[in-house]
């Protein structure tokens, strides 16, 4: 039987008290445009490109656009994790690595960066786009598929990794019970995902354009049975499905660089560039395709929005849960 771990819920972050005394961020200072030069180029019709394998039922686009800001979040969660792709063992304290899963590998930067760092294991990255580069490790590989079907597999895993996954699938609990079996006894399953945005001090108003804009969001998830807010009960479907050692982490990505601490400045610099570049990204798909809205009506909702997440007397965050877990040996 696992034994429960108890969620450790990070303190309140300090506040800087400089950009606290109102300052809203301008675009020319949204955050980190060295790093991600390239972003904010592309736009098409409603604004996107979609996956064609499985049309209309991933509610993200594909385009350029979205594969820069992937690539973006990929380095803030290099940030929160001190440079570590992952938290669990796998890999590591003897927990050898053979085969490697990598869900929803979008552009492939995690299966290449793991290949790299374990060019022992052979890394197998799946997605519903063919996006990723032709140029990767030869330990990498990448294929068309919906993880939704039944598993194909030939071999059992040694870790299943997933991350940013929320809102993709509809039973998670049938993924976990999927992984369970395509595990080698004593493989890792590992999940990084974000929940709604939210603030420890009140700031972030229930009548803001941002809490309406997310209230929304869930709302239209929730339609077509793919919550964005799914992270939270990650730990207990693991254990629910069998998988022991679960434990769970809580990170904060603030939106802005509100936080006093160099790290979190830091953080709240690559989030506001993470989540304004994407705003039309994880709007369209729900807004205009589920909830009917014109564009329009979602253009104007999201420039006041962007305006908000600019603001640094608002000291909002969004929560991201780091789980994992291992299946028992025989």
């Amino acid at each position: 039987m696992s034994q429960a771990t108890p969620l450790q819920t990070p303190a309140p972050l300090e506040i800087d008290d400089k950009a606290d005394a109102g300052l809203l961020l301008d675009d020319g200072m949204s955050s980190t445009a060295s790093i991600t030069s390239s972003i904010i180029q592309y736009r098409r019709e409603n604004g996107r490109t979609y996956h064609a394998y499985k049309d209309g039922k991933y509610v993200m686009p594909n385009d350029e656009q979205e594969q820069d800001r992937l690539d973006l979040q990929h380095n803030l969660f290099l940030l929160t994790l001190d440079n570590k792709l992952y938290l669990s063992p796998a890999g590591r304290d003897g927990h050898a690595v053979r085969n490697v899963l990598d869900v929803g590998t979008g552009t492939g930067i995690w299966a290449i960066d793991f290949a790299d760092e374990f060019p022992r294991a052979q890394v197998t990255g799946v997605d519903l786009s063919p996006i990723q580069p032709g140029f990767a490790p030869p330990n990498a590989v990448f294929e068309i598929a919906d993880v939704e079907d039944s598993w194909t597999f030939n071999v059992k895993f040694d870790f299943i990794y997933s991350r940013m996954m929320t809102a993709s699938l509809a039973d998670w609990p049938a993924f976990f019970q999927t992984s369970f079996e395509n595990l080698a006894p004593g493989g890792w399953i590992e999940l990084a995902d974000i929940a709604p945005i939210t603030s420890d001090d009140g700031t972030l108003a229930e009548d803001s354009a941002t809490s309406n804009w997310v209230s929304a969001l869930l709302e239209g998830t929730r339609q077509i049975g793919r919550p964005f807010d799914g992270a939270v009960k990650y730990k207990e479907q693991l254990e629910a499905q069998g998988f022991k050692n679960v434990k769970q982490v809580l990170y904060k990505w603030p939106q802005n660089t509100w936080p006093k601490d160099p790290k979190y400045k830091e953080l709240g610099a690559l989030t506001l560039e993470n989540i304004t570049s994407g705003l039309h990204a994880l709007s369209a798909g729900v807004y205009l395709r589920i909830l009917q809205w014109s564009p329009k009506d979602l253009d104007e909702l999201l420039e006041k929005v962007k305006k908000e997440m600019k603001d640094t007397r608002i000291h909002s965050y969004w929560p991201i849960y780091v789980t994992y877990g291992q299946k028992p040996e025989e």
